[in-house]
């Protein structure tokens, strides 16, 4: 199986390098990287790509925190997590490279713009955790299917539960495996995986596990507080 041109796989080594460091130390800045992947690829070619070292990603941290999640606050969100990936697909059906491309633009941006109400809605959150919950779960579902982008709607989440560091990165790990998992149907059916970029993902998808080494080391040096910091930022 052909592989890419050499500036391609340096950027697959890095995409690789940074998954591994995000699934294993900081998984809400999981956002830039179908952002990143889609200014070198089409934007519906880097969701399948992305997905792809995403997967490898999530096994790694499954199996470096499994025993930390928060399982009870995982079964409570599934079903409004599963109908947000529904949703995202039914929508993802209708959006060519070209809208996809201003999609995930606009995602981020809605994203940044909602740091300055942050503190209401925090406390809003925390008067409503039903809602919140069901309504992360939902947002959640929809922003990964559309662009592996649930990240920092999970990560607000998981700090209103005031999870420590490695029981957040615990419960975002089995979060992020089931979610990508179930995925996978629709990426099929919509045609996003493509087979000329397999090899070139199979030979640097390895280094997801240095990144994921590195991740980890990362995440117990940091303080709890500064990966609050990080994380918000």
């Amino acid at each position: 199986m052909p592989l890419l041109p050499i500036e391609s796989l340096l950027l697959l080594c890095l995409v690789a390098l940074f998954t591994g460091f995000i699934k294993a130390g900081m998984p809400s800045l999981g956002t830039l990287l179908t952002a990143s992947v889609a200014l070198m690829f089409p934007p519906r070619d880097a969701l399948g790509i992305t997905l792809m070292y995403l997967l490898v990603g999530d096994m790694v941290a499954v199996t470096l925190y499994w025993r930390l999640a928060h399982w009870q606050e995982l079964k409570k969100m599934m079903l409004p997590v599963l109908a947000g990936v529904i949703l995202g697909g039914i929508l993802l059906a209708f959006l060519n490279n070209e809208n996809l491309g201003l999609t995930l633009g606009v995602v981020v941006l809605v994203l940044v713009s909602l740091e300055p109400l942050r503190p209401r809605l925090t406390q809003w959150a925390l008067d409503h955790p039903g809602s919140v919950r069901s309504g992360s779960g939902l947002l959640a579902g929809i922003a990964t299917t559309i662009g592996n982008a649930a990240g920092p709607i999970l990560s607000l989440y998981f700090l209103l539960l005031k999870l420590d560091k490695k029981a957040f990165v615990g419960t975002g790990s089995i979060f992020f495996l089931f979610v990508n998992v179930a995925k996978i149907p629709i990426f099929l059916w919509q045609d996003i995986f493509h087979m000329q970029y397999l090899g070139s993902v199979a030979v640097t998808a390895p280094l997801v596990l240095l990144g994921a080494l590195g991740g980890k080391k990362f995440l117990e040096w940091i303080s709890q507080q500064w990966f609050n910091r990080i994380v918000l930022s």
